[in-house]
């Protein structure tokens, strides 16, 4: 009976030896330093009043320049607009944005990079535009994913719904 009732003040003594050491920190994810915030998709030339974010073109009157005013093939295009931030605090290196889309028309995949030597720790809007003959060939994006690499490295990425289905 003494056994019986050293082991269980023992088990008690952990228990409370235990407790009094506070709770277990929970286990945090790894902060992202890049993560996507935002991915819009939108046909242009859109209505500068319209627009959701900062555009580089927005202080231009004629989009594109005067040779798009007289050929409305190239006054059409598709825009993919990017919010990402360096959540690091630091200058990150080398960094590259990378927009994967399928076309709806052809069904072929396409990679566009858009590569940065420095990135401050800010976010930033980047415009992906895909005009003229590109645009001819895609008319409309059946899925879509953006990610930001730092070498073979992924530090954030986005993709539409229907990217995780095919």
């Amino acid at each position: 009976m003494h056994g019986v009732r050293r082991i269980l003040i023992g088990i008690w003594l952990v228990g409370v030896l235990w407790a009094a050491t506070g709770p277990v920190p929970a286990r945090e994810e790894p902060v992202q330093p890049c993560p996507i915030l935002k991915v819009i998709v939108t046909e242009f030339p859109t209505h500068r009043k319209l627009m959701l974010h900062p555009s580089p073109e927005e202080h231009f009157t004629v989009f594109g320049g005067a040779a798009s005013m007289f050929d409305p093939a190239k006054r059409r295009g598709i825009r993919v607009a990017v919010l990402w931030d360096n959540r690091t605090g630091q200058t990150l290196r080398d960094v590259t944005l990378r927009l994967e889309y399928q076309q709806a028309k052809t069904r072929d995949m396409r990679t566009v990079d858009m590569p940065f030597p420095e990135v401050p720790g800010k976010s930033r809007w980047t415009n992906f535009e895909l005009k003229g003959g590109e645009y001819e060939d895609t008319v409309h994006i059946a899925a879509w994913r953006v990610s930001v690499r730092s070498g073979n490295r992924e530090l954030g990425s986005k993709h539409s719904a229907m990217w995780s289905i095919r």
